[in-house]
């Protein structure tokens, strides 16, 4: 399985497209920097960039490269007829995902510490605090999406859909709960929008930066939502007719 994992991500490493998106995100990233005169402002929308479109694209970038190019060049279907299991590959699969996750969130973060280092962002800590920790939430929510969405694709085999799925975790859902919550603030409603993984890690972030404790709500986010969501896939998967 270690081999598969090396080669995997040796694979979308040597990937053109996934570079292109990458350098994308940065390139948007570096005009919010430069973009604004005072260092708050500079720093608000970096932020926003961060926590919006930034991770949207490279999260859906991270999930294609990891999870749909598998299926769509039928690859899986060779390593399983070598005689690994369901259950490692997908596992090998998940730990890709992390892996590439890291790599990418780390160059992103580490680019912008850089430029905030060299041009003088004069961000009070705080604000550095608040930056920095938004790409932590944002990889987290990467992991989070992309193994949900693997579910929908690892149960149908459509790549089209499961990339909707995770667009949608990403961009809608959400906010279509927020909306039902305003609309009618009632208890259960308000339990699903604070409970849901999206709500779990706005939290996280707003506990961290507060200085609060949110020990419970990291748990809960990595063990019921991304390891709840490997198992299911797993689960799944197992029962799934492939065409070879």
């Amino acid at each position: 399985m270690r081999n598969l994992i090396v080669s995997d991500i040796l694979r979308i490493l040597k990937k053109k497209t996934y570079w292109i998106i990458f350098l994308i995100v940065l390139i948007g990233s570096l005009t919010r920097k430069f973009n604004n005169d005072d260092s708050f402002s500079s720093m608000t929308s970096q932020l926003l960039y961060i926590q919006n479109f930034g991770s949207v694209l490279l999260g859906i970038n991270i999930f294609i490269s990891v999870y749909a190019d598998e299926f769509s060049s039928r690859s899986m279907q060779c390593i399983i007829g070598r005689g690994l299991s369901r259950a490692k590959l997908q596992t090998a699969k998940f730990c890709n995902c992390i892996i590439i996750t890291f790599i990418s969130y780390t160059i992103w973060s580490a680019l912008m510490f850089l430029l905030n280092l060299i041009f003088g962002s004069n961000m009070e800590p705080i604000e550095k605090k608040a930056l920095y920790l938004a790409f932590f939430i944002a990889a987290l929510q990467a992991i989070g999406y992309s193994t949900i969405s693997a579910i929908i694709l690892y149960k149908s085999s459509n790549i089209a859909f499961a990339t909707v799925i995770d667009i949608l975790l990403y961009l809608i859902l959400y906010v279509f709960i927020d909306m039902i919550v305003s609309a009618a603030p009632l208890a259960p409603f308000l339990a699903i929008q604070r409970n849901s993984f999206t709500g779990l890690t706005k939290h996280i972030y707003t506990n961290i930066i507060l200085g609060q404790s949110c020990v419970g709500m990291l748990i809960g986010a990595i063990v019921f939502y991304i390891g709840g969501s490997l198992l299911l896939s797993i689960l799944v998967f197992r029962k799934r007719e492939l065409e070879f």
